[in-house]
């Protein structure tokens, strides 16, 4: 289920499943997301994480389902399942990647849902926005979506992002195996996720 108007469903159609092999397929070429499309993080079957064309802050990624969903309350349970599983796992990779450590954790987690609730993209999505610190915190935390806040993402800075972020997500599901006993790589090397 796809929609031919929706910049989610093309990224989504245009980005199949990748089978993550390890850690070295990751920091190599053979995780190429399609050209042009999106500044792709995961690809799974029900999940892709890209990042926000017109971030709010360094590092804001976008989590949304591989089908078309306009509401969140019209979401598949799998789907949902599979988004829930992943949004404290790449929050965590955000974490790291753009704070370089787990022990500033500021961020945004939003899910906006209809036109009336800020929905731009009618596409269920999941905005992770990191709030690192500012002189002036407190007012900026409060700022959204407002006009002429975001600015459009930089190609090159978003590539090495995006790269550390894959190398950070290995390591991330390798802890999960290692201190939860959930092996997320070997579901994504059979292809379920």
């Amino acid at each position: 289920m796809s929609s031919p108007e929706c910049p989610f469903c093309n990224i989504a159609n245009t980005n199949p499943p990748v089978n993550l092999k390890g850690l070295e397929p990751i920091e190599s070429n053979s995780f190429e997301p399609a050209k042009n499309t999106a500044h792709l993080i995961l690809s799974t079957d029900h999940v892709l994480a890209f990042l926000d064309i017109m971030p709010l802050t360094r590092g804001h990624v976008l989590v949304i389902s591989r089908k078309h969903y306009e509401m969140l309350g019209d979401m598949g349970v799998e789907a949902g399942q599979e988004i829930g599983k992943w949004l404290p796992v790449l929050s965590r990779v955000m974490t790291k990647t753009v704070f370089g450590d787990d022990s500033d954790r500021h961020w945004n987690v939003l899910q906006n849902n209809g036109a009336r609730a800020a929905q731009v993209v009618p596409h269920v999505h999941f905005h992770l926005i990191p709030r690192p610190k500012t002189d002036d915190a407190h007012k900026s935390s409060f700022v959204m979506f407002g006009r002429g806040q975001r600015q459009d993402l930089d190609d090159d800075e978003a590539e090495v992002l995006v790269r550390a972020m894959r190398v950070e997500l290995v390591k991330e599901i390798s802890r999960i195996k290692r201190d939860e006993g959930v092996d997320l790589m070997s579901d994504l090397k059979r292809g379920k996720l």
